[in-house]
């Protein structure tokens, strides 16, 4: 499989919900950042965290999403499940 990397135009790399992300996707009220790592338990499970930054969608987050996203099957895209997570949210 050969994968292709996009150029994004300045406007588009200034997009608050692209920095420090692993996997963005979009509900029908957020735009979602997922940031993922892992953790060791005292008893030496690994556990996947995610820390989840919900964007509140607007016509220029969603401009923004649609460029970026707009080229992929299924654009609003998919959570990566884990084992915990946090939110945060953004206006």
């Amino acid at each position: 499989m050969e994968f292709k990397l996009l150029k994004f135009d300045k406007a588009i790399k200034n997009a608050d919900f692209l920095d420090n992300t692993h996997n963005i996707y979009r509900t029908s009220d957020y735009i979602v950042k997922q940031y993922l790592y892992t953790e060791i338990t005292d008893n030496c499970n690994i556990i996947l965290i995610s820390e989840d930054t919900y964007y509140a969608r607007t016509e220029k987050r969603d401009r923004e999403f649609d460029s970026i996203f707009g080229c992929r099957e299924n654009v609003d895209g998919k959570r990566i499940r884990s084992t915990t997570f946090t939110r945060k949210y953004v206006e």
